[in-house]
């Protein structure tokens, strides 16, 4: 406030903060906390919120699939994954090939699971069988439908 107009004057709330909570504990320390807005005797992390959402359950890790998928050596083997657009107003499904890093792009009309199996159920149906060995989704909720998903068009 004595500076407004030099930056190199300025402190930002962190750095007080951690000065603040950096000092041993002691009459200084105690009454300084007292004088904070919330008065907490341990800095608490900003909390980014909980997904109250029920997880996916039955999950397989992403180490079980086959060694050949692993190892990048064939092509066919893809991983799936959803791009979310601007204030989630639109949504596109990847799919990338392991070994070639080619990808597809598939058109998703909302984020439910069933919309997003439907598209890249479509997409894959173009591609020969020979292309279509394994697909890995990403945990995101959006691939919820992962067990039924895809059984009969990648084999």
């Amino acid at each position: 406030m004595e500076h407004p107009e030099e930056p190199s004057q300025r402190v930002s709330y962190e750095i007080i903060y951690r000065y603040i909570y950096a000092h041993p504990a002691s009459e200084l320390k105690k009454l300084l906390v007292e004088s904070l807005r919330q008065g907490h005797q341990k800095r608490r992390p900003r909390s980014r919120g909980k997904d109250r959402r029920a997880g996916l359950r039955n999950l397989r890790s992403i180490r079980e699939r086959p060694q050949e998928a692993q190892a990048r050596e064939i092509p066919g083997h893809w991983e799936g994954d959803l791009i979310k657009g601007a204030y989630n107003g639109s949504a596109i499904g990847t799919l990338v090939d392991r070994s070639t890093r080619f990808v597809i792009l598939a058109r998703v009309d909302d984020f439910t699971a069933e919309a997003v199996l439907e598209g890249f159920t479509r997409r894959l149906r173009t591609l020969p069988k020979a292309l279509r060995k394994t697909l890995t989704y990403d945990q995101g909720k959006e691939m919820a439908r992962r067990k039924r998903s895809l059984r009969g068009v990648l084999q």
